[in-house]
């Protein structure tokens, strides 16, 4: 039995389609294995051998990196950014001493957004 287009088509949210297809937005969300250059804290030098990393992850870890150096290009109070990465509790930390993004409350959308 053919499928009718409803069942075909769905509309979805903005944010439905990003939780539901995120490799189209960041890439793959699965595990993959490569080899790449990395750093060697034990031979303080950089080493090519295999990896395992989640590209999606690796590329949303890049964007905040860029947006915090894009900062630095607008906010000249801002000289320092901070990278934290916990192996032990898979947790990775960005920081920087600048101002921010000024934000309000959107008024028709009920929600926040950037000035």
């Amino acid at each position: 039995m053919p499928r009718t287009v409803e069942q075909i088509y769905q509309k979805k949210t903005q944010l439905e389609h990003i939780l539901l297809r995120p490799d189209t937005y960041v890439g793959s969300v699965e595990l993959q294995t490569q080899h790449l250059w990395v750093w060697d804290t034990a031979a303080n030098m950089m080493v090519y051998k295999e990896v395992k990393y989640v590209p999606g992850l690796y590329k949303i870890f890049d964007e905040v990196l860029v947006n915090a150096a894009d900062n630095y290009q607008r906010d000249k109070t801002m000289n320092c950014i901070k990278v934290d990465v916990d192996a032990v509790r898979g947790e990775i930390r960005i920081w920087n001493n600048g101002e921010g993004i000024p934000i309000e409350m959107h008024k028709d959308a009920c929600c926040y957004s950037q000035k």
